[in-house]
């Protein structure tokens, strides 16, 4: 079964209306049909939880809305990527010799380690993880 690495700035879509919601409901709906499985870093948890405190604070949806998304996302399960002090330490290198943020090097490194194309939304993230791991931009993902 084909796999995907989604980073937080796909997951977010899941919950809050943005830009490429579209792209980001058809990869829910594959995950939840069965065609293809979804992982992520532990990391994803809090920087989902992260954009729905934004989300809040801007006024986009009330702190209930973002407690019930939060929740919704949990119980997606996607699968967690076990993370130890080697992945730490390849994210840092990554990260650093390209002089992107680690948050970023964690999601191209945890590509790379499940052997699984990185999904994300993110054009920065995108650029980093050309050259790294094999990457799709949501805008170019279709499901079915």
């Amino acid at each position: 079964m084909r796999s995907y690495v989604v980073d937080a700035s796909v997951a977010a879509r899941f919950l809050i209306e943005e830009d490429l919601a579209k792209e980001a409901g058809a990869v829910v709906k594959g995950y939840t049909d069965g065609e293809f499985d979804l992982f992520a870093p532990p990391l994803i948890a809090y920087e989902v939880g992260n954009a729905l405190r934004t989300a809040t604070a801007r006024g986009a949806i009330t702190h209930s809305q973002a407690s019930e998304q939060f929740k919704l996302f949990n119980g997606m399960r996607l699968g967690r990527l076990p993370f130890g002090d080697a992945d730490h330490d390849e994210a840092l290198r990554l990260s650093s010799g390209k002089g992107f943020s680690y948050y970023d090097g964690v999601y191209v490194w945890a590509s790379k380690a499940a052997g699984a194309p990185l999904l994300t939304a993110d054009d920065k993230q995108y650029a980093f993880a050309r050259g790294e791991t094999e990457v799709i931009h949501l805008k170019d993902f279709k499901y079915p």
